[in-house]
């Protein structure tokens, strides 16, 4: 019973007034079950040298970190990474900027022929840049503070960093002048300048375009870079740590973040993070079961043409009866195991069982679906998302033309929300030394 009772590429983020993600709601659960196991990581990371170019950032955005464009609303470090993006996509080989946010919209501006700015970069740097996407984690990991100025792991990092790229001085000029001083002045000229107008100012024949690319692409680091870095991801938090030791050298990026889980929780593996992955699992077993039901009423609704489809049609399809049925006992092994987990997550569960605790058929279940995906749909933020189905005076359903759906995977196995594995994965790829 319940005792109370989710690869980076190119393509940079657009938004949608349909709301056409998340329908049910079901991953902000997901994403909490996330951060228990890898707290400061996020799904859309893939490179760890990010944290290398944040803390270069810092560095040469030292001092006007409050600062900003003439535009009022971007800040240096933003002002730098419109740089670095677009000295990666100067760059004679593309693969230098594979898995870097904001790339397609550099590439954009360089073929015709504009300045980057808040005009030609992405809509929310601050969110979706580089930036945006690795400061939880270099938070986590002391490479920078929350106004992103250089923490004590972000100077031993540079430290490093200059002295492997045989760049003296860039961290401190004062104290060891170099070649590193010359560059990192450079690179504060040219975050100043564009302060100053709203936008980059640099010719294309400027040297540090592919001095950038040269010193920070994703995949140049070094090793003893990739050492101090893979040893920051291995100390600090114990489930982090323990996952990142379990994954390596294990799985490869095209492996299902399920088999991952599953492969997990049959090997040795410490009792808090058992609790965690098992928590995961039961949640997805759960999320799978509503997900796959609230499909069977996309597909059907789409096979129906201009007719809309009820409950008892639905009810007519044994895989929907079978899911009514399976959904009470499944929704009981996900609260015990959450409950092992948090209190807080086992309460995030209740709120979500609640809409299908009295489901015991397939026609309570086409209403609960229906009713509970309008309610996600009512409270997505800003003003609420239409829901994919029209519904008739009798309770009939039928799919928007944007959400129909031709065909199903059933039973479902494929899980919706990701759970930082592969960016475990990715970042161990990166981070192999060579011996």
């Amino acid at each position: 019973m319940y005792s109370s009772l989710p690869f980076l590429t190119d393509a940079d983020p657009v938004t949608s007034g349909e709301g056409a993600l998340d329908p049910l709601g079901l991953s902000p659960l997901g994403d909490r079950l996330a951060e228990e196991i890898l707290p400061g990581l996020r799904a859309r990371m893939s490179h760890p040298r990010f944290l290398t170019a944040m803390a270069v950032a810092s560095a040469v955005c030292e001092g006007i970190e409050d600062s900003l464009a003439s535009d009022h609303v971007t800040p240096a470090y933003i002002v730098f990474e419109w740089l670095l993006v677009s000295g990666f996509v100067r760059a004679p080989d593309r693969s230098l900027s594979k898995g870097t946010p904001g790339t397609f919209k550099a590439r954009e501006a360089k073929e015709a022929g504009d300045p980057m700015c808040a005009r030609t970069y992405l809509r929310s740097p601050g969110v979706f840049g580089f930036h945006g996407v690795y400061k939880p984690l270099a938070r986590k990991l002391n490479i920078v503070d929350d106004d992103m100025r250089l923490s004590e792991n972000g100077v031993a990092l540079l430290k490093i960093w200059e002295k492997e790229q045989g760049l003296t001085g860039f961290l401190n000029g004062t104290l060891s002048p170099g070649q590193g001083k010359q560059e990192r002045e450079s690179l504060r000229h040219a975050v100043e300048d564009a302060l100053k107008v709203g936008q980059t100012t640099r010719s294309q024949g400027w040297s540090g375009w592919a001095w950038l690319a040269s010193h920070l692409a994703p995949s140049n680091a070094r090793n003893r870079e990739r050492v101090f870095i893979s040893g920051l991801l291995q100390e600090g938090d114990p489930m982090r740590s323990e996952i990142f030791r379990a994954l390596e050298g294990r799985f490869g990026v095209q492996v299902e973040e399920s088999a991952i889980v599953n492969s997990l929780l049959k090997s040795k593996v410490s009792a808090p993070l058992r609790d965690r992955l098992l928590a995961i699992q039961r949640y997805e077993e759960v999320a799978l079961l509503l997900e796959e039901a609230f499909d069977w009423i996309r597909l059907m609704s789409t096979h129906a043409g201009a007719r809309a489809i009820s409950s008892v049609e639905f009810s007519l399809k044994p895989r929907a009866v079978e899911i009514s049925k399976l959904l009470r006992p499944t929704f009981e092994l996900a609260d015990s195991a959450l409950g092992e987990v948090s209190p807080t997550l086992q309460r995030r569960l209740l709120e979500l069982a609640n809409s299908f605790l009295h489901v015991t058929t397939a026609e309570e279940l086409f209403h609960a679906l229906l009713t509970h995906h309008s309610v996600i749909q009512q409270n997505k933020q800003p003003d609420g998302k239409r829901d994919w189905f029209e519904r008739s005076i009798d309770e009939a359903a039928f799919v928007r033309p944007q959400y129909q759906l031709a065909d199903i995977d059933s039973p479902r196995t494929a899980w919706n929300r990701p759970y930082r594995l592969h960016s475990v994965l990715s970042f161990l790829t990166d981070l192999e030394t060579n011996t």
